[in-house]
């Protein structure tokens, strides 16, 4: 028999607690037979009903002989029961081990409501120790998951109801927040979901008046009742924090979405794409993304996220040094540097050639892709999207998107602030690589050949300067927007602030910019109109109501991807010996025999 003595609460302070009394009044019969429920928990005895209807609730203990009873009675006139009478002393031993039959699915979805409420990742592991430790009583692993899934049906409505409440959602994020772009598909004759379609006027207008013309593209896979993909285009604000464009989630991923999502990004960008800068677009460029960019975005530059280029480089040779060498003409500036890196790599095994003619360097090198990343090679979107995936697969899909709005909102409202309180012309992230250029700039000899020209001499290379088309011969300039030390250099020669030679999308005034639009609150669902059932050519309006998509989560508990964060970095460096040429060490410390 289990040791009760460190898992049940004092019987003492149970008792004060639970008290019942001749007289005492309960709004309906249902809060009497909860309250009946919490008093029997809590007092570790079994309650057996005797009675229960409209009119009146009689219980008493299950133990034979023991003269516990109590019986309620509505009171007339009004729907309250009271307590008519009452025998309120046990005489048995009650529940004497962690088990009670009173603790009920309903019962456990009751006490951890609050819990569920501040953390929807309460576990079920975690809803058995915790009913444990409060309540000195041992439910299953299945009482307890059943348990969960009730208290967020009751705190956030079920998966089927937020599919239905979808159009009229939608129709909330256009009425308060004018300009925006909110839409929802169905297919079939039952009107299942298949397509959803959200971006805010503050982001569209952020991304188009002061954003770089820059665009992250990636998904990832939603393990909720119902499944589906959540996909999202992210641009990149002016102190390199990420800015989500449009959010989409779709029933499944596959060219037919992309395709889709990708001509929606093309619509809200609308004419606009013309006056901006050639867009750069970034995706792991598998057949459905490159289609669908080639299709809507046919002048757009569009690259390999550097870390899915890494990632398969490394696992196809699993060679460190190649590796290494790999990052080497990744950041080579110029086509000469890349071509020598190549030939290291050709030294040391042939079949690199084949991996190149398939990973064209046009795609993804820095000497040779046309476009503009800014510095930016990697996908920050994918990590965000892995975030949203994990905190939100438990929700609806319209708390799912609500929740995405108010972490935009609080970004929107705290980035703002920030950038009221800087004085500088540049943000922060670009002041410190200004700095850094302008303190590099005083080992350089500067000759000046005309008005816009100059020749930048060191000690390694002479590189030549044009500050009026801000280029430099060793490319930084143009590649990263900000004025490289050979660039600085010339603007301190000829007297001018290196800051206001940064492109303008890197200034403070851009930043603000950015994020002067408002996202505007959603009511309360309970003020949306009621829905009927209608269909549009596939377009949801509002009075269609829109059913589940055919997709379900298969049983048994999902595989987790552990998405590590370090392969979001490039990797570290690996020693090499000069005198063995074995990795691990350096030549000071090499062992073997000279």
């Amino acid at each position: 028999m289990a040791d009760r003595s460190l898992t049940v609460p004092d019987a003492s302070l149970a008792l004060s607690e639970h008290a019942l009394a001749i007289g005492q009044e309960f709004p309906n019969v249902e809060t009497c037979r909860r309250t009946l429920k919490d008093i029997a928990i809590a007092l570790h005895f079994d309650l057996r009903i005797v009675k229960s209807d409209r009119s009146r609730f009689i219980a008493k203990c299950s133990k034979e002989g023991c003269p516990w009873r109590v019986h309620v009675a509505k009171c007339p006139g009004v729907p309250t029961f009271s307590v008519r009478t009452l025998q309120g002393e046990h005489t048995c031993e009650g529940v004497n081990n962690l088990h009670h039959q009173q603790a009920s699915v309903g019962w456990v979805a009751r006490s951890v409501e609050a819990r569920i409420r501040d953390n929807p990742q309460f576990k079920p592991k975690e809803i058995l120790q915790d009913i444990r430790d409060r309540h000195g009583v041992a439910v299953s692993y299945m009482q307890a998951w059943r348990g969960k899934e009730r208290s967020m049906a009751a705190l956030h409505g079920t998966f089927e109801e937020g599919f239905r409440l979808l159009p009229a959602y939608c129709e909330q994020i256009r009425k308060n927040n004018p300009g925006s772009i909110a839409s929802v598909f169905a297919t079939g004759q039952e009107n299942c979901f298949q397509r959803l379609f959200i971006s805010y006027r503050a982001s569209i207008y952020g991304f188009l008046n002061a954003c770089r013309p820059l665009l992250e593209l990636d998904k990832a896979h939603l393990k909720g009742k119902y499944l589906g993909t959540l996909l999202c285009a992210a641009a990149v604000d002016a102190d390199d924090a990420l800015f989500p464009l449009a959010i989409a989630i779709v029933d499944v991923e596959n060219d037919e979405n992309w395709m889709w999502f990708i001509s929606e990004l093309r619509k809200l960008l609308g004419v606009n794409t013309d006056n901006m800068p050639r867009l750069t677009i970034l995706s792991e460029r598998h057949k459905g993304i490159v289609e669908a960019v080639e299709t809507h975005f046919p002048s757009a530059f569009h690259g390999f996220c550097l870390r899915y280029v890494s990632e398969n480089f490394r696992d196809t040779f699993k060679n460190t040094k190649l590796v290494n060498i790999f990052w080497n003409a990744v950041y080579a500036l110029t086509a000469a540097e890349f071509e020598s890196k190549i030939t290291e790599m050709v030294e040391i095994s042939q079949d690199v050639i084949p991996w190149f003619q398939h990973f064209s360097p046009q795609l993804w090198a820095v000497a040779y892709f046309e476009g503009m990343r800014y510095g930016h090679f990697t996908l920050g979107v994918t990590e965000l999207l892995y975030n949203w995936a994990l905190e939100c697969h438990e929700l609806p899909i319209v708390q799912m998107m609500e929740h995405i709005r108010l972490q935009l909102t609080s970004w929107f409202n705290s980035r703002r602030d920030i950038g009221m309180s800087w004085a500088s012309i540049l943000v922060p992230s670009a002041e410190k690589r200004v700095l850094e250029a302008i303190a590099d700039a005083h080992c350089y000899q500067v000759l000046r050949a005309n008005e816009v020209e100059f020749e930048i001499v060191s000690t390694e290379r002479t590189n030549i300067v044009d500050i009026s088309s801000r280029v430099c011969s060793c490319r930084r300039w143009q590649l990263n927007g900000l004025p490289c030390a050979h660039a600085a250099a010339a603007l301190i020669s000829c007297g001018q602030n290196a800051h206001l030679f940064a492109e303008p999308c890197f200034t403070v005034a851009s930043y603000r910019e950015t994020y002067s639009e408002i996202i505007n609150p959603i009511p309360d669902k309970c003020l949306w109109r009621e829905l009927g059932v209608g269909t549009e050519g596939g377009v949801a309006r509002v009075d269609i109501s829109i059913r589940p998509p055919k997709t379900r989560r298969p049983p048994g508990r999902p595989k987790k991807k552990v998405l590590r964060v370090e392969n979001f970095k490039r990797p570290k460096r690996v020693v090499q010996c000069g005198r063995c040429h074995l990795l691990g060490h350096s030549q000071k410390k090499c062992t073997l025999p000279i």
